[in-house]
């Protein structure tokens, strides 16, 4: 897992020198015409003083910025963690307080009911306005569900 991690960060950081790279590329170093713009033949030159690095920087840093917060912004889509519970045939995963109780399509998957998951898919909204996810892979089980556990467990009535 953490390979996979510093893979991602290694290929973000070369993207983002590359794209650094080729704003500094922008000034090719040629002959000095007018105070910037064409000269008679058509010609690009560059603006007397030349470009400023902090420039390129800016563009840089900007572009690495962007990329490092669409990253973290999309880097949990399509997980949702919550407790699993059987009604008849159909199963519920119960994503916490305040949160959407989904459908849940299990794939293949054999979930256990009571347990805490942590599933990877794709959410779906069914003809009945009701929330659904089709699961497609086990990510992590995390046990039995407190909620679930403290209900269980309540006092007998004397």
């Amino acid at each position: 897992m953490n390979s996979r991690i510093s893979l991602r960060i290694g290929l973000g950081i070369a993207l983002a020198i590359a794209l650094a790279a080729s704003a500094f590329a922008q000034y090719s170093g040629g002959t000095m015409g007018s105070a910037g713009g064409t000269t008679s033949n058509g010609v690009y030159t560059a603006p007397k003083g030349g470009y400023s690095s902090s420039t390129g920087i800016a563009i840089g840093a900007a572009v690495a910025a962007g990329a490092g917060l669409a990253y973290f912004a999309l880097r949990n889509r399509g997980l949702l963690t919550g407790c699993v519970q059987k009604i008849g045939d159909t199963t519920k995963l119960i994503a916490g307080k305040g949160s959407k109780d989904y459908t849940l399509d299990e794939s293949g998957l054999n979930l256990k009911a009571g347990d805490r998951v942590k599933l990877k898919g794709k959410k779906t909204a069914s003809s009945s306005r009701e929330e659904s996810f089709t699961a497609t892979k086990l990510v992590k089980d995390y046990g039995a569900c407190n909620e679930l556990a403290a209900a269980s467990q309540s006092p007998a009535m004397p």
